[in-house]
């Protein structure tokens, strides 16, 4: 798995991932239809926004040694929860680049940061677009 940097248009970036993974709504085409639920998305956030209310504090260029200990935890966690969930989870995780992005931040603070708007932003497009719960 090769590092990367999160997108300067993550936002953008995070509009595509989900327009990907939805599938149109027979009912309503204005929505799309997820496999993943916004509650498996959010789970990761949490444990994302636990690190971030530490580091958007802080000033320093580099991150808490316990935040980079609690962010290969999430790695882990990400891992786990794909390959416990390979029909929802996996292809959200893959098409996301949670990984690579992860593995890309290497104790940078402003990375990390970036990649925590990033997390919210996916978030986001997913109940836009007709995540459900």
């Amino acid at each position: 798995m090769k590092p990367l940097d999160v997108p300067e248009d993550y936002v953008d970036a995070a509009e595509q991932v989900m327009k990907h993974l939805g599938q149109p709504d027979r009912q309503n085409p204005s929505r799309l239809r997820f496999s993943i639920t916004t509650s498996k998305i959010r789970n990761i956030l949490t444990l994302v926004s636990d690190i971030y209310n530490v580091e958007s504090r802080r000033t320093a260029e580099t991150m808490l040694p316990e935040s980079n200990a609690k962010l290969q935890m999430l790695r882990i966690r990400i891992l786990y929860e794909a390959g416990r969930d390979e029909r929802d989870v996996k292809p959200f995780v893959e098409k996301s680049k949670l990984l690579e992005y992860i593995k890309g931040i290497q104790m940078n603070r402003e990375k990390f940061i970036q990649f925590a708007h990033y997390m919210e932003a996916l978030v986001a497009y997913h109940r836009y677009y007709g995540g459900r719960d």
